[in-house]
């Protein structure tokens, strides 16, 4: 079985981006470090809107100065083997770079248009263009997969045309069982199948055996609230073990969390906090569907000390059952 460990490389949404030292660069550094103690590339789905505002903000010295040291970990994981793949938040092109000299330099973040079918399909070809040129430019390589933010991947109609006229022929954003609707973002993956992978034309939830596109699903994770109960109690308990590392705030979905302390919830494979100690599980859960990919979805703001501890302990674990780890293709 090939596994994939995806990391979505951005900020936070909420009302603080967080810093880029603590959401991104130093969680993303230790994910270098375990990633040459094991062997083994990983996936980097980068949120390259935020690399476009911070270009268009570096007459400021603090963005240049962001801009300078995000490219050079980019350079550098890609020059390391690691896979940069496509992340798009569109919203950061309503989002402003703040200059307030009564506050810290920060991002107003401005979610109103959260999707790229918020976009017309000519401002959504745009910007799919112009953030995978942006990454083009940093690594000197092409992009050839995809993950949409927030998982809004639908309607895919609206944004085909772009991704086939930059080459990108992979999608990673689906996961079974999957749906939200809330006034940020939403999707509906009820429709897939619980499969590994499949090709697709013109919905990645439907499989077309002649379609011209591939979806490498995100593993499915059905976890109960026990499980969100032993979250909360464990942050509260060692935080400096299982808190997450990035310093900014998530979108307020005050529903959904009620959800999850009441019933169970159509979750992911995650190694973000102390969900990384359920890969061994949705490894074996892989295993007995005769599943040939395994895709983990995580975040370098989100993982916790832990996490790393977790994940070492399940690389090895897999390794020793013969899988291997590798890019998307």
């Amino acid at each position: 079985m090939q596994i994939h460990l995806s990391f979505d490389y951005e900020l936070f949404f909420g009302v603080n981006a967080g810093t880029i030292e603590k959401c991104i660069l130093e969680p993303t550094q230790q994910l270098i470090q375990l990633a040459e103690k094991n062997s083994i590339p990983l996936i980097f789905f980068v949120d390259a809107g935020y690399l476009v505002q911070l270009k268009k903000n570096s007459q400021y010295a603090s963005c240049k100065l962001d801009l300078e040291r995000i490219s050079s970990q980019i350079a550098k994981l890609s020059s390391l083997g690691h896979q940069i793949a496509l992340h798009i938040h569109p919203h950061w092109e309503d989002s402003k770079f703040d200059t307030d000299s009564n506050q810290d330099d920060k991002w107003i973040i401005d979610t109103k248009r959260y999707k790229l079918s918020d976009f017309s399909k000519e401002e959504a070809s745009q910007i799919i263009s112009k953030y995978n040129a942006a990454l083009f430019d940093i690594t000197g390589k092409k992009c050839t997969a995809y993950r949409a933010g927030g998982w809004c991947v639908q309607p895919f109609l609206h944004i085909k045309a772009a991704l086939k006229e930059n080459d990108i022929t992979i999608d990673s954003s689906v996961y079974f069982n999957g749906f939200h609707d809330s006034p940020a973002h939403s999707y509906d993956f009820t429709i897939a199948k619980d499969k590994a992978e499949w090709k697709f034309e013109n919905d990645p939830c439907v499989e077309d055996l002649k379609g011209s596109f591939k979806e490498i699903s995100i593993t499915p994770d059905k976890v109960g609230a026990l499980f969100y109960w032993e979250l909360y109690f464990k942050m509260k308990s060692a935080p400096e073990k299982f808190k997450p590392l990035g310093n900014g705030i998530w979108l307020k979905d005050k529903g959904r969390i009620y959800k999850q302390f009441h019933s169970s919830t159509d979750h992911f494979a995650c190694a973000d906090g102390y969900f990384s100690s359920r890969l061994i599980h949705n490894l074996q859960q892989c295993e007995q569907k005769k599943f040939e990919r395994m895709m983990v979805l995580s975040h370098p703001k989100s993982l916790a000390p832990c996490s790393f501890d977790y994940l070492n302990e399940f690389i090895v674990f897999a390794k020793q059952r013969g899988h291997h780890f590798a890019i998307l293709n």
